[in-house]
């Protein structure tokens, strides 16, 4: 006999997301309603247009976060009759060839060393940054951009390339070496991810690097800082739902 998942789970689960930038927040939510079997093996999700309205989210929001689940192999989408989006039959296939999972307290502790120094280093950037440091800065942003299109390894480097030119632009050796350990712990852990390494989960995680460009060219190291710690918080809601809240 199939259970079917308390009322009250599923009541949260579509509740309205209310965060800005969700496409991470999706795939946090419906990858924790996976793991916990809150959206069961086989079963139908909304239409997309249902889903977005439920999670008063943008529907192309919404669709980039599906495609990321869809790359990792936790929902399947059917064309023609019956079609729909549906959670896999065996949803924890990607997690079997996955790496290592790291624990809910050392994902937290990492993200928050990256909260108080990436942070930091956004709105020094903000601060200090002349022409040349912002034109570098946003050329780094460009090329993380274009890197989502090629292999995993390109990308990561573009991606690093982009926090350094930040920490950098703050004439910091300490924020520049924080950077750096940073950067090799977070290119570790992401590579290990069940379909993270697809261009359309490298596309919107890219995305998150635009407000703090628009930030340090305004010199305005408060937004800076939040949009920093906004893209931080994101790579938090990645891991969770891309492990199905299953972290060690």
């Amino acid at each position: 006999m199939t259970i079917a998942p308390v009322t009250a789970a599923r009541d949260a689960l579509f509740a309205p997301l209310r965060v800005e930038g969700a496409a991470e927040a999706i795939v946090r939510r419906l990858g924790e309603a996976i793991g916990s079997g809150v959206l069961r093996p086989g079963e139908r999700l909304p239409t997309e247009k249902e889903l977005a309205g439920l999670l008063d989210v943008a529907p192309m929001t919404l669709r980039q976060a599906l495609a990321v689940l869809r790359d990792a192999g936790y929902i399947v989408t059917r064309r023609g009759r019956g079609a729909g989006s549906f959670v896999a039959d065996d949803v924890f296939a990607p997690l079997r060839d996955a790496g290592r999972s790291p624990s809910e307290a050392a994902l937290r502790d990492l993200v928050d060393w990256r909260r108080a120094v990436s942070g930091e280093s956004a709105a020094l950037a903000a601060e200090r940054s002349d022409a040349q440091a912002v034109h570098a800065i946003a050329l780094a942003a460009t090329a993380v951009g274009a890197g989502a299109n090629g292999p995993f390894s390109t990308y990561r480097l573009a991606d690093s390339a982009f926090h350094l030119a930040l920490a950098e632009a703050t004439g910091s050796r300490r924020l520049v070496a924080g950077e750096t350990a940073i950067q090799a712990e977070l290119g570790e852990l992401l590579a290990t991810l069940p379909g993270t390494t697809s261009a359309r989960a490298l596309a919107a995680s890219a995305e998150g690097h635009d407000p703090i460009v628009v930030a340090v060219a305004a010199a305005d190291p408060e937004s800076a800082r939040a949009a920093m710690i906004r893209h931080a918080e994101a790579t938090f809601d990645w891991v969770v739902g891309l492990r199905l809240g299953r972290l060690a």
